[in-house]
């Protein structure tokens, strides 16, 4: 029987979730036994009460556990890639955090941003190193707090996402890709383009995962202290550097508030967005 077929006849229960995942399930009374391209994953399983299958063709997550089944459906590669960390996260073995490449990063994108400059007339890497840190303190991924220090290279250098994922793997290119704008949008005069591509990240941050919407979260906190700062060394003058005048900056940033907390992959717990939060009511 073909895994849609199963789905069609055992589960009587779909639910949404952010970026397009799909989860089917049900309590069939009878054993399922799933096509060929599934994979059984015995480091996840505990049998007799869990047992655990993936399908990469299908892009599908299977679990069985205590009489239910659910199969995790997935819209996009990234959301399913992301998926299997979360359930490595919940039925893997526990490792120590793994930070040797830190240093390798550092330097890749110290030589990637070397011609860059903040708007404030500081190197570019001192951005990406605040950024890091924060992901750090909040006790993140290796992946994601690569991602971290790698997050503006498709955008502000020579590099590409399959640049990225060849050095560092698929998972950190898919978290940068994710936090990117696309080039398209950055045709033309900023000042006009901006609005645009403002509203092209709120959507897409709305709907992503939560590991993405922390890495974008940690991003904006690392902006609004500087910005911060800036004003009080400054002055209002600081709001000349920008290509959009301080009543739109703040609809950005406040609006970025409102996708960081919506639909189930909410961040709000978190230090990093209760910390933004802070700032953007300080700010504004």
């Amino acid at each position: 029987m073909k895994i849609r077929e199963i789905i069609i006849k055992y589960c009587d229960n779909t639910e949404k979730k952010g970026n397009g995942l799909l989860i089917h399930s049900g309590h069939p009374s009878e054993e399922i036994k799933l096509p060929e391209l599934f994979m059984y994953l015995e480091d996840w399983s505990e049998e007799p009460s869990r047992k655990i299958w993936r399908s990469d063709v299908h892009r599908m997550v299977v679990i069985k556990e205590d009489g239910k089944f659910s199969a995790y459906e997935h819209a996009r590669i990234a959301s399913y890639r992301v998926q299997l960390l979360e359930l490595d996260e919940m039925y893997g073995e526990k490792e120590e955090k793994d930070l040797t490449e830190l240093g390798d990063v550092f330097a890749f994108v110290n030589h990637a941003h070397r011609k860059n400059k903040r708007k404030s007339g500081t190197p570019y890497i001192s951005h990406l190193m605040d950024v890091a840190s924060i992901l750090i303190k909040e006790n993140a991924s290796s992946e994601l707090i690569f991602a971290g220090l790698l997050h503006d290279v498709i955008e502000d250098s020579e590099f590409t996402q399959v640049d990225i994922q060849r050095r560092y793997g698929l998972t950190v290119g898919d978290y940068v890709n994710a936090v990117t704008e696309p080039a398209e949008l950055k045709q033309g005069d900023d000042t006009e383009n901006w609005k645009a591509r403002k509203e092209y990240m709120i959507r897409s941050i709305t709907r992503a995962m939560s590991e993405v919407k922390l890495l974008s979260c940690a991003d904006k906190l690392a902006n609004i202290r500087e910005l911060i700062q800036d004003l009080e060394k400054d002055g209002e003058n600081v709001w000349e550097r920008f290509n959009a005048p301080k009543d739109e900056q703040e609809w950005y940033y406040s609006s970025m508030l409102e996708a960081f907390t919506t639909g189930p992959q909410t961040i709000a717990d978190t230090f990093v967005f209760k910390e933004y939060k802070k700032c953007v009511e300080q700010l504004f």
